[in-house]
């Protein structure tokens, strides 16, 4: 699984799943925000991360591409 923080002008950014090719991200969704609130609740937030994950690898969520210059 990989995250990414976008940087959206707030002191912690904004939480994104990156496909594993690091071509395409999708918000984390509400659950996770930022990363500091998926690692303060990181029981809960991983595995809907890791589900996030998947579907964004697999094709089932489209995602968008990657600006290396936002991460």
């Amino acid at each position: 699984m990989k995250l990414a923080t976008l940087n959206d002008g707030s002191r912690d950014g904004r939480l994104v799943v990156v496909s594993r090719d690091g071509k395409r991200a999708t918000e984390a969704g509400p659950f996770a925000p930022t990363l500091q609130a998926a690692l303060d609740n990181w029981v809960e937030s991983e595995p809907k991360l890791r589900a996030r994950f998947d579907a964004l690898d697999s094709g089932r969520v489209a995602g968008t591409p990657v600006d290396v210059t936002r991460l």
